[in-house]
């Protein structure tokens, strides 16, 4: 996909308004029962716990507060993954729910199985302004210019760091690092004074290095990141991922960097919250509750736009989960579906939802009502990655990537990475082993289409 098709994704929706095989046999999706007197009930299945799924549930209770005949009923599906797993097996055994939260990277596998109906085909034109939404966000959930689903909690990873730990290192509190360089010498700061233990911590998830190579402006994958056809290699053998993978294995083996563990996003909050480091990588999703966290550990929480790998900042790829409609729904509840996402869209929601969450507010209306009511002057952390992501330039790279074996990808990475610190093996010798399965994966899941 050019440049100009980016550029030019805003003005077409203004004039516009193995799983794939073994899905697209499933034939008509029947799906949740309909309440007694009239109610029509739709089934929500989300991967939001703790405070975010709080949140989810009094959404979807204000809106069957002010629906006469609608009852739309959440189910937490456990993680990202675990919910996907769910949705796939519902939609197997035609179980599916009328409505599934599909995280960033299952997109491409939503698609191939056929089993959802793109939004753009399923939301009325004249009911929903898609040009209001903020371009990296549709973009991102846009395939073949058309968007497939409703973005919905929309993120991007942030920097956090303990402005009170920084001040007593000696360390400019109101210049965060900007560079994985700089974090490298701010960490060594931190340990050289006494201050923590170490410098940073992150979970390990393949979003975060996937986040450098964005950054740097290099795809992770190739057919322009898996958007005009499906990818069949992934590159590892770049001088990107040589420089990213040495910083993050050389800030281990210096104990720089504490690993929380593969997908332990919690564990790497609490040792930052511990202060057992004075950084720490994580997405926007936390900052409500790394706000609450830095009140009752008597800290004062700064935040700064995700370091990159050099000089170069292209900018962040969006992250989080989508909204995505079940195929062969009743018109009861189509209709149903379609006047819950719609309320859902608005801008009241959308600042309840970024307020209570992190999660960056998706439309341009969402963020002239909060600037009109003071927010992001009086919450500034919050404001954070909305800065950061006006700033990241539409390429490719930032688009992000997509491919139907994504998350085996995402698990080869993390793996890969674990291997690195303990298993001695040299860090370019290992990107060659990792480059060489998902290859593979990527290249099995295209044969298993029949393309």
């Amino acid at each position: 996909m050019s440049q100009q098709t980016f550029q030019g994704r805003r003005t077409f929706l203004k004039t516009t308004g193995a799983l794939a095989a073994g899905l697209a046999s499933a034939g008509c999706l029947g799906s949740a029962s309909s309440g007694g007197s009239g109610t029509t009930t739709l089934s929500w299945w989300h991967a939001m716990g703790g405070n975010l799924g709080e949140a989810v549930d009094t959404l979807a209770s204000e809106f069957n507060d002010q629906s006469e005949d609608v009852e739309v009923e959440t189910s937490y599906k456990g993680n990202y993954n675990e919910t996907l797993n769910a949705v796939t097996s519902a939609v197997k055994a035609n179980e599916a729910p009328e409505l599934a939260q599909i995280v960033d990277l299952g997109a491409r596998l939503a698609i191939d199985s056929g089993a959802f109906v793109p939004m753009e085909e399923a939301l009325p034109s004249d009911r929903i302004d898609w040009s209001d939404f903020q371009d990296a966000v549709i973009n991102y959930y846009s395939f073949d210019d058309t968007v497939y689903s409703l973005p919905f909690n929309s993120s991007n990873p942030i920097f956090y760091y303990n402005k009170d730990m920084f001040e007593e290192a000696g360390l400019d509190t109101e210049s965060p690092p900007s560079t994985l360089g700089e974090v490298r010498e701010a960490a060594e700061t931190v340990v050289d004074e006494g201050v923590a233990e170490s410098g940073i911590t992150f979970a390990n998830v393949s979003w975060f290095p996937e986040q450098w190579f964005a950054e740097a402006g290099q795809t992770l994958v190739n057919n322009e990141n898996g958007r005009a056809d499906d990818p069949t290699e992934i590159h590892l053998d770049t001088d990107v991922a040589s420089r990213v993978f040495n910083w993050w294995h050389d800030m281990y083996e210096d104990d720089l960097y504490i690993h929380a563990g593969v997908g332990e996003w919690g564990a790497a909050q609490q040792a930052f919250l511990n202060r057992k480091t004075a950084m720490w990588i994580s997405s926007t999703a936390g900052v409500a509750s790394a706000t609450e966290g830095a009140a009752e550990n008597d800290f004062e929480l700064g935040t700064g736009y995700y370091p990159t790998p050099g000089d170069t900042r292209t900018g962040v790829v969006i992250g989080g989960a989508s909204l995505w409609m079940t195929e062969g729904l009743s018109e009861d509840k189509k209709s149903a579906l379609t006047d819950f996402l719609l309320w859902l869209a608005e801008a009241d929601q959308q600042a309840f939802w970024h307020k209570n969450t992190g999660y960056f507010p998706i439309s341009d209306s969402a963020v002239t009502q909060l600037e009109d009511e003071g927010w992001f002057e009086e919450n500034p952390n919050f404001k954070t990655a909305f800065d950061q992501l006006q700033e990241t330039e539409l390429t490719p790279a930032t688009q992000g990537w997509q491919a139907g074996p994504a998350q085996e990808i995402r698990s080869v990475i993390q793996q890969g990475y674990v291997d690195m610190i303990n298993s001695g093996t040299g860090v370019d010798e290992k990107l060659t082993t990792m480059k060489s399965e998902a290859d593979s994966i990527l290249q099995d899941y295209v044969q298993s289409k029949g393309n």
